[in-house]
């Protein structure tokens, strides 16, 4: 069985099997319990549990780490890992009467405690359109439009963003406004000059911009709850869908996250600047380590 015939289509059964769940009952979009902006619904177990039996089916041994699951031994003597996040935008799939972009995103490592470079193959189906985004490692990323349809028309995607912040009057900046709280007032000049704002999804930012529709996409660890901080559940799927496409997921240092750990187990938190390019990316860390109050949270924070 090939590399993509084997991963990929675990990748999509799970998606496929989550994507179910959720659509075949609106009440699951029933707050469970959660306060302010940390909530829990019935869809994001469901889709959880969906995906949980999914993976049981599969020929791999694997134990999988999640957003609502934690750690779940799939199969014994495990030698591969899954991270997923169940519904990602869960307030818009609470709030967003079918119109606010939600949906899963997955993705199978190579061993049992992963590091971003070890993705194999990951996806993110949304909900609403049907869309899927998927990647195998050294295959490139492809857009199956309505693919929950029943469509089957595949279209490799590339990040084709600026290339540089020099002489961008309208870069496309995606600030994770929630998660960099009180930070995202230096972030949101670009999204008044182009348009772009947050989606309240890390998934479909990740996803727009491997698809080039935008160039940046900027997340940290500064969230007013602890619990809505960056972990690992969307952007370790994530970055291999953001490499294939061509660009980069590096940390505020301009570090590649590559040779990081997710420990999603362990709630490891991350600060990321997601961009259509290496070049660009640099650059706009060069830009926010000019930014005192900047400079300052990262000194606080001992990783400046």
């Amino acid at each position: 069985m090939s590399v993509k015939t084997n991963y990929i289509e675990v990748v999509k059964d799970a998606l496929l099997a989550s994507y179910k769940k959720v659509l075949s009952e609106r009440e699951r979009a029933k707050v469970l319990y959660g306060k302010q902006k940390d909530i829990r619904t019935k869809g994001d177990i469901d889709a959880g549990q969906a995906i949980i039996n999914s993976l049981r089916k599969s020929n791999l041994s694997l134990v999988a780490y999640s957003e609502e699951f934690e750690r779940v031994e799939i199969k014994p003597q495990a030698q591969y890992s899954v991270v997923f996040d169940e519904i990602d935008g869960t307030l818009n799939y609470r709030d967003g009467f079918g119109m606010l972009p939600h949906g899963s995103i997955l993705g199978i490592f190579e061993s049992t405690d992963p590091k971003f470079n070890e993705c194999l193959a990951s996806g993110y189906l949304d909900f609403n359109t049907g869309n899927l985004f998927y990647t195998v490692k050294n295959q490139g990323v492809y857009l199956v439009e309505g693919w929950t349809k029943g469509n089957r028309e595949e279209i490799q995607i590339h990040t084709s963003g600026r290339k540089s912040i020099s002489g961008e009057t309208f870069l496309r900046v995606v600030p994770d406004l929630y998660t960099l709280g009180s930070l995202s007032q230096h972030f949101t000049q670009y999204a008044n000059r182009a348009w772009l704002g947050d989606f309240r999804s890390t998934a479909v930012h990740l996803a727009l911009v491997a698809c080039g529709s935008v160039d940046i996409f900027v997340a940290g660890d500064n969230c007013y709850i602890p619990t809505k901080k960056e972990t690992g559940e969307e952007i370790g799927p994530g970055y291999l869908l953001v490499k294939e496409a061509g660009g980069v997921m590096l940390d505020w240092n301009g570090n590649d996250l590559g040779r990081e750990r997710i420990g999603l187990h362990e709630k490891k938190t991350f600060h990321v600047v997601v961009a259509a390019t290496e070049k660009l990316g640099k650059e706009f860390v060069d830009e926010m380590h000019k930014i005192p109050e900047i400079v300052n949270y990262l000194k606080k924070k001992k990783i400046l």
